[in-house]
């Protein structure tokens, strides 16, 4: 009986191993994927500790165009940077970069676009590929750090390690790994950049094979740069980060769906709040009157207001991007108002996402730049001091 038993237990694991699988990337017209990277960062001068932070990068990837060849998508790149124990991401900078992505994963990029600065990872054979099978595709990283951008070609060495089922879907996990050892010492490069470029990476990919898409990525990675500093002196510059890709699929509200979405919005906000629409998503707008003059700290009433708009976020938008921008009259020093609007912004961000139940969360200050009344009149300058919370829909 128990020869029968093993016997059965090996024709079944043989059969699941056997079975061969297509790998690949497939979007329809206007599907959204959100990809959050948040990166835990160990910051190292000579192989000293530095500084410990988080960075986080949200890539929205929205397919304008579908066909059996290629995804023509549209993409917007987030970065933001959280220092170790606070509370929310700051937003260091956002680009747009219209792309193709090619059913095998690789990606087609013009000339002079560095974003995204992470491409073909992961890239799949055209044929099926089975359990414990193995291949190298080409993977490339562009650094934007120094006087100009600079890519980094390298293998990509990747393994099909099994397949998990999750919510009725077959989940492909792919170990995979890249290392990087470039000597830039040549003549040519300009005069900020290393001498060496070194690291590694090892990444596990959870790959929806149901839907075409990823679903989530580990990665722990690491990149050193040598630089010479005169005469035989050296100086080094590491990085070391675990990191966490989690991705969602949206679909994009349409201009009549955001309109009901604002009208609903509103219902739920206090006197004074006023919601509107954009092409940022819905737009959240308070003015300065949730802070004492010249001052950041958030007032009694103040924390009510907030309390009711992070309930209707709760309810209404649990898991979608909430970006907090702070905005200022033009009165006083340009970097005095820059700031205060950060400072007001990060507040509310921090007391939104403590309330709000998800850690979605950045803020960005604009100072004086983006008035939206007249600076030279005193209910222009009062429409101009305000803070915006957006709830990101497209």
């Amino acid at each position: 009986m128990k020869k029968i038993l093993l016997a059965v237990t090996i024709i079944i694991a043989f059969s699941f191993n056997a079975y061969a699988y297509k790998l690949t990337w497939s979007l329809e017209k206007d599907d959204r994927i959100e990809m959050v990277k948040t990166a835990g960062v160990k910051y190292y001068v000579n192989a000293n500790l530095s500084r410990i932070y988080e960075e986080r990068n949200i890539i929205d990837i929205t397919c304008t165009e579908k066909s059996d060849r290629l995804n023509r998508v549209h993409g917007v790149f987030s970065v933001h940077e959280k220092e170790y124990g606070s509370d929310s991401f700051k937003m260091i900078n956002q680009t747009m970069v219209d792309f193709l992505i090619e059913p095998s994963g690789k990606f087609i990029v013009r000339k002079g676009d560095y974003m995204p600065n992470l491409r073909h990872i992961p890239s799949f054979p055209v044929k099926e590929i089975k359990i414990n099978d193995t291949w190298t595709a080409d993977g490339e990283m562009v650094l934007d750090n120094f006087s100009r951008p600079f890519m980094l070609r390298f293998p990509v060495e990747y393994t099909f390690v099994n397949v998990i089922k999750d919510n009725e879907k077959d989940i492909a996990v792919i170990n995979y790994y890249y290392s990087i050892n470039i000597d830039t010492s040549a003549a040519g490069y300009p005069a900020d950049f290393p001498i060496r470029i070194s690291g590694e990476n090892k990444g596990i990919i959870h790959w929806d094979i149901t839907g075409n898409k990823p679903r989530d990525i580990q990665d722990a990675y690491q990149i050193a740069f040598i630089f010479a500093t005169g005469g035989k002196s050296l100086a080094s510059a590491e990085f070391h980060m675990n990191i966490k890709t989690e991705n969602s699929l949206y679909k994009n509200f349409t201009p009549k769906e955001k309109e009901t979405a604002k009208e609903e919005m509103q219902k739920e906000l206090p006197e004074g709040v006023d919601a509107d629409v954009d092409k940022r998503g819905i737009v959240i707008r308070m003015n300065d009157l949730l802070f004492d003059f010249d001052k950041y700290n958030l007032r009694e009433d103040t924390r009510e207001k907030l309390d009711r708009i992070a309930e209707a976020i709760k309810k209404k938008y649990p898991d979608r991007e909430i970006i907090v921008e702070g905005h200022t009259d033009s009165r006083g020093e340009k970097s005095y108002n820059q700031s205060l609007s950060e400072k007001r912004a990060m507040r509310v961000s921090d007391y939104l996402k403590s309330k709000s139940g998800h850690d979605k969360f950045s803020y960005k200050g604009y100072g004086q730049s983006n008035p939206l009344g007249d600076n030279s009149t005193e209910q222009g300058r009062a429409k101009n001091r305000r803070v915006e919370i957006i709830i990101k829909t497209n």
